[in-house]
């Protein structure tokens, strides 16, 4: 809440300094066509500077939006058919199922319980470029999920993981180093997880709240060991061996089931594309878009200790 704070004040701050540069310069120089086209610069400069670094917020999505225009079209592609007229003609189908988006008006993220829903996960991330891409188009979409991140990276990019928590979504652990639990002794296992939830601590103020042990491996003892509910996963996209966007988003929507964990990783531009991509299908088949605690809750169930879940059924 703090960055969130500090945030909306640093805004606030170039605002009013913009205002006092435009007035001093008309002040001086008058209204000169010439000075009209530098300011329009600067603040486009500023305004994309803000964009670039204030990860999550209504003016980065509309930046997002702006920017990935050919790959949100894309998508819209899907659903522009199926668009009621009312919310067409209130928000313009270009921003339409991309959480309904009107500049400075966000309508509040609502979930119908009653609706087939999926958990998309992200593993070994987070990665500051397209973390971001993959937050930004959930953002937009109204929708979240749950990162699984390795401590190296947690480390390296603190920024990407408070953007991850701010925005909504959940953080998981994957070990520091993408350590095979099963071949660790008790003191080793713990190590990859405690380093890992401090990163995770120092960065948002909260641990991670659930794990995947790397390349699903697990056996007795690690459950047992373990204190965070271990979450697996019902689909492999294989994003890593096919990097191709389509391709991801083709496996996904031919073996999509109600209550599936869907593995991606956030460490490749084929994945946050195929994302961008699929949001607005999963949204046109009823899908409602989660995180694997909030799937949970909504159907009912309880994430307990010293048991793997491949999906929440």
């Amino acid at each position: 809440m703090n960055d969130k704070i500090k945030m909306k004040d640093a805004l606030q701050k170039g605002k009013n300094c913009l205002l006092n540069t435009w007035r001093f310069l008309v002040q001086t120089f008058g209204e000169e066509k010439n000075l009209y086209i530098g300011f329009v610069l600067v603040v486009t400069l500023c305004c994309i500077s803000m964009a670039e670094i204030a990860q999550g917020n209504d003016f980065r999505s509309w930046y997002y939006n702006l920017v990935n225009k050919s790959v949100v079209n894309k998508g819209m592609e899907y659903v522009n058919e199926s668009l009621d007229e009312a919310v067409v003609q209130n928000y313009g189908s270009f921003l339409t199922h991309y959480h309904f988006r009107d500049f400075g008006e966000i309508i509040p993220r609502k979930v119908d319980a009653n609706m087939p829903m999926v958990a998309l996960t992200f593993d070994d991330g987070p990665n500051p470029e397209y973390t971001a891409r993959i937050l930004d188009a959930l953002a937009t979409n109204g929708a979240r999920a749950t990162f699984f991140v390795v401590g190296t990276n947690a480390e390296s990019y603190p920024q990407t993981l408070r953007a991850i928590a701010m925005s909504g979504n959940e953080i998981g652990n994957h070990t520091y180093s993408h350590a095979n639990l099963t071949k660790l002794d008790s003191s080793e296992v713990e190590q990859e997880v405690d380093k890992v939830n401090r990163a995770v601590k120092a960065a948002t103020g909260d641990i991670a709240t659930v794990i995947r042990p790397p390349y699903g491996a697990y056996n007795g003892s690690v459950l047992e060991q373990l204190e965070q509910p271990v979450v697996l996963w019902d689909l492999d996209t294989e994003d890593w061996d096919s990097r191709d966007a389509q391709t991801i988003v083709d496996n996904i929507i031919a073996n999509l089931d109600d209550g599936d964990i869907i593995l991606m990783h956030d460490i490749y531009a084929s994945t946050a594309e195929a994302v961008e991509l699929l949001l607005p299908r999963l949204k046109e088949m009823g899908y409602e878009v989660v995180s694997v605690s909030e799937m949970a809750e909504y159907k009912g169930k309880e994430l307990e200790l010293h048991k793997a879940y491949g999906g929440v059924k």
